[in-house]
C-alpha cells in the first residue's frame, strides 16, 4: 500500500528552510513543518489519493494538487515516484 517514493524538489526544500513565522518560535515552526512533511508523505504514498485537483489555468496548469493543512501541494506521478514540484502557503498566489 505504501510503496511509492516521495521526492521533494530542491526549490520546495529551500522554501521550507527559509520559512519563518512571526507568531511562533523557530522550534514550533520546525515542529509544524516536520508534521506537515510527515502528513503529506503519508497521504501521497497511498495508492488512492483523495481530494486531488488538476489545475486548469495559470502557472501550474496540468499539474495535480492536493491540500494539506491549508497548504497547496503540487505534484506529478512519475512511475512509482511522487515528485513534489511546489508548495504554496495559505494566502500565497
Amino acid at each position: 500500500m505504501y510503496d511509492r517514493n516521495v521526492i521533494w524538489s530542491p526549490a520546495v526544500k529551500e522554501k521550507f528552510t527559509l520559512f519563518r513565522s512571526e507568531r511562533y518560535t523557530p522550534e514550533e515552526t520546525l515542529d509544524f513543518i516536520s508534521q506537515f512533511i510527515i502528513e503529506t508523505e503519508d497521504l501521497l504514498k497511498n495508492r488512492i489519493i483523495g481530494q486531488t485537483y488538476t489545475e486548469e489555468f495559470g502557472k501550474y496548469k496540468g499539474i495535480t494538487r492536493v491540500v494539506v493543512k491549508r497548504f497547496r501541494v503540487y505534484y506529478k506521478l512519475i512511475n512509482n515516484d511522487v515528485v513534489i514540484l511546489a508548495v504554496l502557503f495559505p494566502r500565497e498566489n
